[in-house]
């Protein structure tokens, strides 16, 4: 990878870090749903020029849309609002990696060796040592609504991948305005008190939706699928692993948490899961692109047979 590329990198991971501070702080003034579709109105504002109907596509668009503007971050946002710190939840927003490989071998019947299997072991251990730290015990239900989160965020990883041929851009602009939408009326059904919250907001609160849509959505995504489009997903992913490390620093020094040792083992168990589980996905799928390319018993005699024959 190069130099200015690592900084790229880099510069997404540290963003998304700090996007957990951000959701914190716009939480506390704002009620998660609205939170969740103003920051997606600032989302849309900017890539307002990308929102384009693409014909015959619109369905599967809309489902994945649906699947992470409004559940996946609506979660997000629900989960940080529960929680009393930053750090768990962002090692737990990791098991996203492995909840993909199993949702790939219930739906597309894939094999699972045992090192894929051991590091997904490891990543479930890894927040359950979080779980039963006493710091992270007093909000386990934020943790429950995070690890749903992830879990939702494979799902529609994977109903993206049937988008291959629209524009990230495009994609994300629609899951902005799935997100205004379907956060809006869910939080007409279930939250209150969304006009007096919206009138009492800090600026400090905005200044965090800003963040999060801009920082999260528009810098730290669209950098992130300029380098999955520019380099294996096997060299970009580990920088990645950076994010809960820049979230659990930033939640030290900017939030005053507490970072004990079960917190420590959970994050390395974790960490070190998702890291073992992306490695061998990626070698997974360099040898079943290499089996499509490579001619079968078959092709070889019929070319043989052709040479031959000439």
């Amino acid at each position: 990878m190069k130099t200015r590329d690592i900084f790229l990198v880099m510069l997404v991971t540290l963003v998304w870090g700090l996007n957990f501070i951000a959701v914190k702080w716009a939480v506390e003034d704002l009620p998660p749903l609205v939170a969740n579709a103003t920051r997606f109105i600032v989302v849309v504002i900017v890539l307002l020029p990308f929102l384009k109907v693409i014909p015959g596509r619109m369905k599967d668009l809309a489902l994945a849309a649906v699947s992470l503007g409004v559940i996946h971050f609506g979660a997000v946002f629900m989960g940080m609002q529960l929680a009393d710190g930053v750090g768990a939840v962002a090692i737990a927003s990791q098991l996203n990696v492995p909840f993909s490989t199993i949702l790939a071998i219930l739906i597309l019947h894939e094999t699972v060796g045992w090192k894929r299997a051991l590091g997904i072991a490891l990543s479930f251990a890894g927040v359950m040592v979080l779980g039963f730290d006493p710091n992270v015990f007093a909000y386990w239900d934020a943790l429950l609504i995070i690890v749903f989160s992830a879990f939702m965020y494979s799902v529609s990883a994977i109903l993206m991948r049937q988008l291959k041929e629209v524009r990230a851009v495009t994609t994300q602009a629609w899951v902005g305005v799935a997100g205004i939408l379907g956060s809006t009326i869910l939080s007409s059904i279930f939250e209150s008190g969304q006009f007096e919250a919206i009138a009492n907001t800090s600026p400090k609160a905005w200044a965090a939706v800003i963040y999060t849509g801009i920082g999260s959505s528009v810098i730290g995504h669209g950098g992130a699928n300029y380098l999955l489009r520019k380099y294996e997903v096997s060299v970009v992913s580990p920088y990645f692993l950076m994010m809960p490390v820049f979230a659990i620093g930033s939640g030290i020094l900017i939030l005053g948490e507490e970072f004990t040792w079960r917190m420590a083992v959970g994050a390395l168990l974790t960490l070190s899961g998702v890291l073992v589980v992306t490695i061998r996905n990626s070698a997974r799928a360099k040898s079943l692109a290499v089996a499509e390319v490579r001619p079968t018993p078959e092709e070889i005699a019929e070319e043989r047979k052709g040479v031959e024959g000439g």
